[in-house]
């Protein structure tokens, strides 16, 4: 009998309260779907038990063995700890639990158990810490096998989502979207049985033909959802592609382009010629030259009648292209500026307009002369939403995304095929690393000696906060930042605070006296993620990083270490959370912003292609996820669903987001 519905909210699950399902909602797990959609990251291979003797210092082990009643004492810092002996036919092991009380109840002197858990010395010997314990003649979910472990977080650990998973899928009634025959010529399981083999497979062969399914079911989504979308939008305007104005546009560049620009501008115009609509990711690092390819793309769209549109994300930037594109335009007269404070007169003429979100509200849908193009600088720093509103234009101008570290979803479907990626590997200057570290709060508190040394040299300092004032618990404000930089900072060392809220007159007169002012410090929000070029700033502490996407961690990284010198990044979570460390200590290890990004999308998900929210939603920690064939084959398979029945392959592939 089926209990639970794919729907039913996760706080209807049985033994979780309120406070489990807040924590939950941390692991992006609202609903029943949801915990099921909730894979392992790996696997603790049990498959095989071994003897007590053969146990190793710090490698995971399962054995069977006698357990004798345990024994309770309180450590001389007054730790409860519970201990027993775990005996087979090799050899003895000490099992030790600490503030652990109730499994004395669990376990009965003598009798027979599945254990599992990393032996590590302690005490006189090797002994297991809060190992797994179960009875031996029972089903097992924690000692045989391959044991499922996952993202977590704290108070939320694999063991009990074995537990509810488990329980979850012998009360549940799974309607698969996918039929039959076609399950029988992909070879391929049913989605009630792919789901028990990911979650609990008794060998690898079992976990990977789940893994297979549950990927298909992703890349059967995708396609349709991009298939139904596309034949929505419709085409783009053909752009005339004319030799002599890229030979105008060259002559008046200060610099020679380098090859990876030659050929992104070939991208582009190709793009621009065909009248097919092409969203295109322009990717390449701070300062490798993203934004010169566009100046050929404006000056052909121009040139054939046609209108353009860039924008950035704050007016500091938006400004700073104004003037970059008024000097390499061919046609300067046309080009426009358009923010909340610098409203446009519209004309007949052609004309490239560069602002920030501004433009979605002061530029028509039926704008005339039409856009061309639409470029959006930095386009992790736009909603979904807002990029849906420049799009929905007829003609459809084409996309062209330029980034740092694009969002994870851009990343996915360029992986996959269904976005065009240029990229731009030269790097500006040879610039040193930036040295990242991640650091608890404890720890950053004995910092201040360091950074005052440093100060002393002149270094500036910036400091990042993801509020302007504390409305949430726990979690850094500039407001907040300030008092405790006032108050551990000696006062000839001056501190200035910068975010949204200041008028950009103000703003770029704190940024001028910032800038002047050796040995002073910036607190600020994530406004001078892009824009900012301080050469003689060379340290970033981000308070709460764990707020912040990789993609702005890894732009705020790049305000520093401009200079000569050495440039330094710390990374302060609010907490301890194991998987948004594991995801800020990316940043530790890696400095190319592409790579960031892949990383970021296995870790986070790619979150949904055509929708709102941006994390969690693909299953890219599927291993089929990231296979061509796979995607090509269900490419197929949507596109022959959506030639016999467009509303069937709708009600199919809404199935696959909900089950």
């Amino acid at each position: 009998m089926s209990i639970y519905s794919p729907g039913d909210s996760v706080s209807s699950v049985k033994g979780v309260g309120p406070a489990l399902e807040e924590k939950l909602h941390r692991l992006g797990i609202y609903t029943v779907g949801d915990l099921l959609r909730h894979f392992p990251r790996n696997y603790l291979d049990f498959s095989k038990q071994i003897k007590i003797k053969d146990l190793r210092d710090k490698t995971p082990g399962s054995f069977l063995a006698t357990v004798n009643n345990p024994k309770t004492f309180y450590s001389a810092s007054g730790k409860l700890i519970t201990q027993s002996v775990a005996q087979d036919s090799s050899g003895k092991i000490t099992l030790t639990w600490f503030n652990n009380p109730y499994i004395k109840r669990l376990i009965k002197d003598g009798a027979s158990y599945s254990i599992a858990g990393k032996p590590s010395f302690f005490g006189k010997g090797l002994t297991l810490i809060s190992p797994m314990i179960e009875e031996g003649d029972s089903f097992t979910l924690n000692t045989r096998g391959l044991v499922p472990v996952y993202p977590q977080t704290e108070g939320i650990n694999s063991r009990w989502l074995r537990k509810k998973i488990y329980e979850l899928l012998q009360n549940i009634d799974l309607h698969d979207p996918v039929d039959a025959i076609t399950l029988d010529e992909r070879a391929l399981l049913p989605l009630q049985q792919a789901l028990y083999r990911i979650h609990f497979p008794t060998e690898n062969k079992e976990r990977w033909s789940a893994d297979k399914r549950l990927a298909y079911n992703e890349h059967l989504r995708i396609n349709i959802q991009n298939r139904l979308e596309m034949d929505k939008l419709g085409h783009s305007l053909p752009v005339k592609i004319i030799a002599k104005i890229d030979i105008k546009t060259s002559h008046l560049l200060p610099f020679t382009l380098t090859s990876d620009q030659l050929k992104t501008i070939h991208h582009l115009e190709k793009d621009l010629k065909s009248g097919e609509f092409t969203h295109r990711l322009i990717q390449g690092e701070t300062g490798s030259g993203k934004t010169a390819p566009l100046f050929f793309a404006a000056n052909q769209a121009l040139a054939s009648g046609y209108s353009g549109a860039i924008l950035a994300p704050t007016e500091i930037l938006a400004t700073q292209h104004f003037h970059t594109f008024l000097k390499y335009s061919l046609f300067p007269k046309q080009v426009k500026l358009v923010t909340s404070s610098n409203k446009v007169s519209l004309t007949t003429e052609p004309t490239l307009f560069i602002g920030t979100h501004a433009i979605l509200s002061q530029l028509p849908s039926n704008l005339n002369p039409p856009l061309a193009f639409v470029a959006i600088d930095e386009q992790h720093k736009f909603g979904v939403a807002q990029r849906e509103i420049l799009m929905n234009r007829s003609p459809l101008p084409h996309l062209f995304n330029l980034s740092a570290t694009p969002i994870p979803r851009t990343v996915a479907l360029g992986l996959l095929g269904d976005i065009s990626i240029s990229n731009i590997h030269h790097k500006p200057n040879l610039r040193i690393p930036v040295k990242t570290f991640v650091i608890t709060p404890t720890k950053y508190k004995n910092s201040p000696k360091w950074l005052i040394s440093e100060m002393e040299k002149g270094n500036q300092i910036f400091v990042v906060c993801p509020n302007i004032s504390e409305h949430i618990h726990d979690v850094s404000s500039v407001e907040k930042m300030t008092s405790e930089y006032r108050r551990f900072l000696p006062k000839k060392y001056p501190i200035w605070t910068i975010h949204g809220k200041l008028t950009p007159e103000t703003q770029q007169q704190i940024l001028f006296q910032f800038k002047n002012t050796p040995g002073s410090v910036l607190i600020s929000t994530s406004l001078i993620e892009v824009g900012i070029d301080i050469p003689t700033a060379n340290i970033m502490v981000i308070h709460s990083a764990e707020r912040f996407g990789l993609a702005q961690l890894h732009q705020l990284r790049g305000r520093v270490g401009r200079g000569k010198e050495q440039g330094y990044c710390f990374l302060v979570p609010t907490n301890d959370d194991e998987i948004e460390t594991e995801r800020l200590q990316l940043l530790q290890k890696y400095h190319n912003g592409m790579v960031l990004a892949q990383k970021d999308l296995r870790l986070r998900g790619a979150g949904q292609i055509y929708g709102e929210k941006q994390h969690g939603s693909l299953q890219t920690r599927l291993k089929y996820f990231w296979s061509k064939k796979l995607f090509l084959k269900a490419k197929s398979d949507a596109l022959n669903l959506i030639l016999q029945n467009r509303q069937k392959a709708q009600k199919i592939a809404s199935g696959l987001v909900s089950w």
